[in-house]
């Protein structure tokens, strides 16, 4: 009943008619979502007490979020066609048996090395949910339900985020860090009965299409060539990793170099999700009082300040936990502004393939976000002028990146050009 009406709120007007299937798909890819969303920042909070365990070093210890994403990036792009050719629910099952082996593996590895290995199984397996999520929503409901549907779950993103290193510190703090990896393992199994008792195929036979191998790569090297779609794609990802690498290296820094108390660190992170959160939650308000441009001008504006943020901070106050927090929760602010307009332009630059579009966008995002992540541990040097470095740096190609873009967008809106045209398409206008 409570996500009947919530679901019924969400809605526009025009748009109220609530039945049971919807509700059910609702709450089936919303306990999907769950272990996805959890399995990046649970257990950040228990990196200082792993470290010891498995006697690795404060850079080591960050490959466990880097080879995920990779895992991620390595399967995101398979799940869409396979799932397009033989349905989602078996794809969505064997996504969930590998998310669930890794979780398996993590949960008893008694060295690091299959740790990663379990990490990377959980990658492989986490890549499915979210693809494969958003394409059954599609399936299930009518076009206009469905872009409803991805705007409630993905306002719901932030806030398992906001209370995943939370949950983890707590779980770390009274059970140890293993804990941690029992919890992702519980939800990925709920998913995993979910699915096989109340899943009902939504993609019918005769929608299908052949898994043709020419028309999947013709697919792939239209997004690949486009230079809108990597410009957005750019802008999204190196954003979403300069937020990831401070809250992965942070979580060794701050305990083990700034003396931040374990028990208490969780709410510095909850601090950043929580700036998250409340721009997931006041995006629409915004818009709606400023119009889109203000909206996408202040997000831009305050990532900007939060680059200068840093850079003072840099010679101030290097090690203060509180002013560097607070400096990243006004980007992670900002961020998710500009994030709002830029995720959903980048599906909208080649409308007619946004499977394709969503599995390079989202593989592409991960595997930048591994790469930066990587070179943060590298560089690690038991201060914060690495991390700083890099979210800066970050700042810099990103800002650019984005008056290139609305530059060239500004100039095909007046010429009539879409943004995702061939250059035979261009001749043309």
């Amino acid at each position: 009943m409570f996500v009947e009406v919530f679901w019924r709120t969400k809605l526009d007007d025009g748009v109220n008619d609530v039945n049971r299937i919807e509700v059910k798909y609702l709450i089936l890819i919303f306990i999907i979502f769950i272990a996805a969303c959890i399995e990046t920042d649970i257990y950040l909070p228990a990196f200082p007490d792993m470290i010891i365990y498995f006697g690795t070093t404060e850079g080591a210890i960050q490959d466990l979020l880097t080879w995920n994403f990779v895992g991620i990036c390595l399967s995101g792009p398979l799940y869409g066609p396979i799932s397009d050719s033989y349905g989602r629910k078996k794809p969505l099952l064997v996504a969930l048996g590998l998310f669930l082996i890794g979780s398996f593996i993590t949960l008893y590895a008694q060295n690091f090395n299959d740790m990663l290995w379990g990490r990377i199984l959980q990658g492989l397996g986490s890549g499915g949910c979210f693809t494969l999520g958003t394409a059954i929503i599609f399936d299930a409901f009518q076009e206009k339900k469905a872009m409803q549907a991805i705007n409630l779950l993905n306002s719901s993103v932030p806030f398992m985020m906001a209370l995943a290193p939370l949950l983890g510190g707590y779980l770390n703090h009274v059970y140890g860090f293993r804990s941690n990896f029992l919890a992702i393992g519980v939800f990925v199994l709920a998913s995993f009965i979910a699915c096989v008792f109340f899943f009902d195929e939504t993609l019918e036979a005769e929608k299908r299409t052949p898994l043709k191998l020419k028309k999947i790569l013709g697919d792939f090297k239209q997004v690949l060539t486009n230079v809108p779609f990597w410009q957005v794609t750019m802008i999204v990802s190196l954003m979403f990793s300069g937020y990831l690498v401070f809250l992965s290296g942070t979580a060794v820094l701050f305990v083990v170099e700034f003396g931040v108390s374990k028990h208490y660190f969780p709410f510095f992170q909850g601090a950043i999700l929580g700036g998250w959160l409340l721009a997931s939650l006041t995006f629409n308000r915004a818009i709606a009082k400023w119009n889109i441009q203000p909206v996408k001008k202040a997000g831009t504006v305050l990532v900007a300040l939060a680059g200068i943020g840093f850079i003072f901070l840099a010679f101030l106050a290097p090690e203060n936990p509180i002013l560097l927090t607070f400096t990243m929760v006004v980007y992670s602010f900002g961020f998710n502004w500009v994030q709002g307009f830029y995720f959903p332009e980048a599906m909208e630059i080649l409308p007619d393939i946004k499977g394709t579009t969503a599995s390079v966008l989202t593989s592409a995002r991960l595997l930048i976000t591994a790469l930066v992540v990587g070179l943060a541990s590298f560089l690690y040097d038991s201060t914060i002028y690495p991390i700083i470095g890099i979210v800066v740096a970050i700042i810099c190609v990103s800002l650019p990146t984005m008056i290139l873009y609305e530059k060239r967008r500004s100039t095909e809106s007046r010429l009539g050009t879409p943004l995702g045209a061939s250059q035979a398409q261009v001749n043309h206008f």
